[in-house]
């Protein structure tokens, strides 16, 4: 009979933990135990604060005592400590950190880390283009595609067209009622929804004053919240076009124009022969006119610029022979000087023809832009450089590796990467300072550009994390290369804080599906680094 009694017992207790929708009743020969009924109690209480925390249900109030029941309280009080924590940081708050969770803490840190690394990027990347934008010299803005409503407009932009910034929100000026024709607003949008862009287009606008401007606007279709918007800019040539015509008025007032102005004005026939150059040659390139006059074409022009010239001279000549109209050439060339160095100059090309509507020569203004091809070059730079370590930032470790992985793609040649991660770098802002940390972030930088080959890529990934991009380099060399990082590292007495480490997580391109996947395998081999034990290299 006790066989019995135990047997109805066991039954009981196992569908009471084992059946969620059990409906047992408690064997009538224990029914009246209280100590059986307290521990009876305290199972169906522990049933229910399980089942209501994986529902997820952190409000339900769970009843008893004893240490399960305690610890059951305690994750519900995590839980609900973290659920706090997660919508503070939602709202930008990510001061926030967890410390009661063991291996879970370390992730839940590490991701708001770099969730407030990113977010930061992001910020630094917004401000990159706005500065970029807004130090364009020529008028440049972002427009609807089909209304032409404006979206962002630099000052130049403003300039040209001489309206205030309230004028165009107020009385909502769009682009396409400044075009003077239809037509030729007709014929860029057909354009940029053929072929996606538009260059150099050359339009009739009017300003404000309803004065005419000519112009040359170059137009890309760009994604904005996935819509199609349209980014130009637009070059006031204007005061080139008067000159052109005053030019092509008389040979007299063209030669009286050309002898004093500040760019260089030339005439030239079809096989490519200089019939006359203005003077401020020699300022330009240090040449005599009588020199310049001498020149063949590969003098005259450095090797990229050169087949550009030729290709306008093949349909120049084209043009003529066919009886068409001579197709304006506007380009950028580069033009070697007596000094050995080059000169950047912005080249318009006209047709000159006679009284009788003959074609008789070409004509030709040379302006210098070195200045702005310098500025160019140092808004490129800026954008691309983090500003504390000045070796490159995110967006230029994206652009490289999806280069790479394309490449990759099409060749089989292989790549690798490493993330590097200061260890306890915390340790280091909390103790010495966050100055001092960021002194530390700039010596390491110093040692991975200084330590790496010359076509490799390194940058700051984020925070206190860097990558490094080794085109044509497989696992093994990555990992030579990694070890011996690491080692000069370790080896490096830095600044105010004296020793520090780092460890490195290694991938290389396995035909994987998109950049992405390899840079979780880095960041993966990491991470493993870092359980191990810190300051080691992993490969995954």
């Amino acid at each position: 009979m006790i066989k019995e009694d135990l047997q109805e017992l066991l039954n009981y207790l196992k569908a009471l933990v084992f059946d969620i929708k059990t409906n047992a009743v408690i064997p009538q020969k224990f029914a009246a135990d209280e100590d059986f009924l307290e521990l009876d109690k305290s199972l169906k209480s522990i049933r229910n604060a399980t089942v209501e925390l994986s529902a997820g249900n952190l409000s339900y109030e769970i009843q008893g005592k004893g240490f399960v029941i305690g610890s059951l309280k305690n994750l519900q009080a995590s839980l609900r400590n973290i659920t706090w924590k997660t919508k503070a940081i939602a709202t930008g708050d990510f001061s926030q950190s967890v410390h009661f969770l063991g291996d879970f803490s370390d992730a839940f840190n590490s991701m708001t880390q770099k969730l407030a690394s990113s977010i930061l990027e992001m910020k630094e990347a917004q401000e990159h283009f706005e500065m970029v934008f807004h130090t364009i010299p020529d008028a440049t803005l972002i427009t609807s595609m089909d209304e032409g409503n404006l979206i962002a407009y630099n000052k130049a932009f403003l300039e040209i067209s001489q309206y205030t910034e309230a004028e165009i929100r107020d009385e909502k000026i769009n682009m396409f009622n400044l075009y003077i024709s239809r037509d030729q607003r007709g014929l860029l949008l057909e354009k940029l929804r053929k072929d996606g862009f538009s260059q150099n287009m050359e339009v009739a606008f009017q300003n404000k004053d309803k004065e005419k401007i000519i112009g040359l606007i170059s137009s890309k279709i760009i994604k904005i919240e996935g819509e199609d918007h349209i980014l130009s800019v637009i070059r006031d040539i204007t005061p080139l076009k008067k000159i052109e015509k005053k030019l092509q008025e008389s040979e007299e007032r063209h030669r009286l124009l050309a002898d004093n102005a500040a760019d260089v004005i030339w005439t030239m026939d079809l096989e490519g022969k200089f019939t006359y150059v203005s003077p401020s040659v020699q300022k330009l390139r240090g040449y005599s006119v009588d020199e310049v006059l001498q020149q063949s074409q590969e003098e005259l022009l450095c090797p990229g610029s050169l087949i550009y010239m030729q290709q306008g001279l093949e349909n120049a000549i084209r043009s003529v022979q066919n009886n068409q109209p001579f197709n304006v050439f506007r380009g950028e060339l580069e033009q070697p000087c007596k000094d050995g160095s080059t000169v950047w100059t912005e080249t318009t090309v006209s047709g000159i023809y006679n009284e009788n509507s003959e074609f008789i020569g070409m004509l030709g203004v040379s302006r210098d832009i070195s200045e702005r091809k310098n500025m160019e070059e140092e808004i490129r730079k800026l954008s691309v450089t983090d500003k504390l370590t000045q070796i490159y930032n995110r967006l230029k470790l994206d652009e490289t590796l999806e280069e790479q992985w394309n490449d990759a793609n099409k060749t089989e040649i292989p790549f690798s990467l490493m993330i590097v991660d200061i260890d306890h770098f915390k340790f280091v802002n909390d103790t010495f300072g966050h100055q001092a940390g960021d002194i530390v972030l700039v010596e390491l930088a110093n040692i991975l550009e200084m330590n790496v080959g010359s076509v490799d890529v390194v940058g700051r990934w984020g925070g206190e994390e860097f990558l490094i991009i080794l085109p044509k380099t497989d696992r093994g060399s990555a990992l030579l290369l990694a070890e011996k990082l690491r080692m000069l590292i370790n080896e490096k007495i830095f600044t105010k804080v004296g020793k520090i480490t780092a460890s490195f997580g290694v991938a290389d391109y396995n035909k994987d599906s998109s950049p992405d996947t390899i840079v979780f395998r880095a960041d993966s081999a990491l991470y493993k680094a870092k359980e191990n034990g810190r300051n080691r290299v992993e490969y995954l």
